[in-house]
């Protein structure tokens, strides 16, 4: 499976969009990947397949086979475990990758919409383009379709991130992880309560800020993981663990192996993804 990341060229939508990807895969072999917790959301958008997604505490896997319906498409995030992809066909599929809280940015529809399977295009994306999503498929270069998307997105930007929220994500953003930044202290910095501040999030961001951070947290982590910066004990140490112990527990749970199995099993690594492939379908 070949895969793109490009980034957005207008100056507006770097501020919303971190990229879009396009997935395109020819043949019908089995492919499985697995990818893991991260906080921004991703609208995958896919032709003519049929995705079966189960997302329960103990299962979070997404099965992509042939299809009838020309442009099925949902939001995938909020993924507390590894997110386990199947693919038994040949597949053309964009995602566009939103940074925290800025899909609301797009669209009016309320978060516990935006996740219901049963989602169509013209649900999130109300005002018309000149580009429908039929001729951004017959595209094959990539780099247009990513500025036939630009124009659907630019056109459909309707609302601003509240001012308090965007000054609790750059408040995240740039602390020390060393630092224990927790919900009291985050209000207190922001000067509002901690019951306006969960409301902000799930509101505005789709995660409670527990969520939020406790997944902000293991990103730094697997980064460091990935990069061998550092031990173990380090890197829990700096990450604000309790001990090496807890690390490894918490670690296991949101990417489904310990971080020295990880490190050994990651197939991909581009920007902020990592991946693994199952190997012999490779």
């Amino acid at each position: 499976m070949r895969s793109v990341i490009i980034k957005p060229k207008h100056e507006i939508l770097k501020e919303y969009v971190q990229y879009f990807i396009f997935f395109k895969k020819t043949d019908n072999q089995l492919l499985n990947y697995t990818t893991f917790p991260n906080n921004n959301l991703c609208l995958a958008i896919y032709k003519q397949n049929e995705i079966n997604y189960t997302n329960t505490p103990e299962i979070n896997n997404c099965t992509i086979s042939k299809g009838n319906h020309l442009f099925p498409c949902r939001f995938y995030g909020f993924h507390k475990m590894p997110f386990n992809v199947q693919i038994d066909t040949a597949l053309d599929q964009i995602c566009i990758v939103f940074y925290p809280s800025a899909v609301r940015a797009f669209t009016f529809a309320h978060f516990s919409d935006l996740m219901n399977p049963v989602l169509t295009l013209e649900d999130i994306f109300t005002a018309k383009s000149t580009f429908s999503f039929e001729q951004i498929f017959e595209q094959d270069d990539l780099f247009a379709r990513a500025e036939q998307l630009e124009h659907i997105l630019l056109k459909n930007l309707k609302n601003d991130i509240p001012d308090k929220l965007k000054e609790a994500l750059y408040i995240i953003s740039t602390r020390n992880f060393a630092e224990n930044l927790s919900i009291e202290n985050l209000s207190k910095r922001l000067e509002i309560s901690d019951t306006t501040l969960f409301r902000l999030f799930k509101n505005h961001l789709g995660q409670n800020p527990k969520s939020y951070l406790q997944t902000i947290r293991f990103r730094n982590v697997l980064n460091q993981v990935l990069n061998l910066k550092g031990s173990l004990t380090e890197i829990a140490y700096h990450n604000q663990y309790y001990d090496q112990a807890h690390f490894i527990k918490d670690f296991k749970t949101l990417s489904g192996h310990a971080p020295k199995q990880l490190a050994h099993k990651i197939s991909v690594q581009q920007n902020d993804l990592a991946w693994i492939y199952n190997k012999n379908q490779l």
